[in-house]
């Protein structure tokens, strides 16, 4: 094994896990979601009566954490649903850690997946 192969193969597992922590920090954030946001917001005309049922267990609630966190960190996303106000009855440090959280997030399952292509056409390069 190379020591480019070495690189690529810690490069992944250390994103790989990183993206684990990511679940149970999306897990936290879901016990953290404040109340008011969910009283206020996730409710018809926001959401339909079928995406407040299939949000509401589990896994899909988790999902729907991770929805409210992009649209509080970045009002704007939330512009579709009419959500966009919801930052203004939500604590700065929830907000601020949701958008500090998807910007590690979205960048690291990039790099996971630009890494695993990279090893994928190493290891089809090898092949020939």
């Amino acid at each position: 094994m190379t020591l480019f192969d070495e690189i690529l193969i810690t490069t992944f597992v250390i994103l790989f896990l990183f993206l684990m922590a990511c679940l149970v920090f999306i897990f936290i954030m879901h016990i953290l979601m404040p109340k008011i946001v969910l009283k206020t917001y996730f409710k018809e005309p926001y959401f339909s009566s079928t995406e407040i049922t299939m949000f509401t267990g589990i896994p899909f609630g988790y999902m729907r954490t991770t929805m409210f966190m992009r649209a509080l960190g970045f009002p704007s996303s939330g512009k579709k649903r009419g959500i966009e106000d919801a930052y203004k009855i939500t604590p700065v440090w929830y907000c601020k850690a949701s958008k500090y959280f998807i910007y590690f997030f979205v960048s690291a399952a990039a790099l996971l997946l630009l890494v695993g292509m990279i090893g994928f056409i190493h290891l089809e390069a090898w092949k020939q």
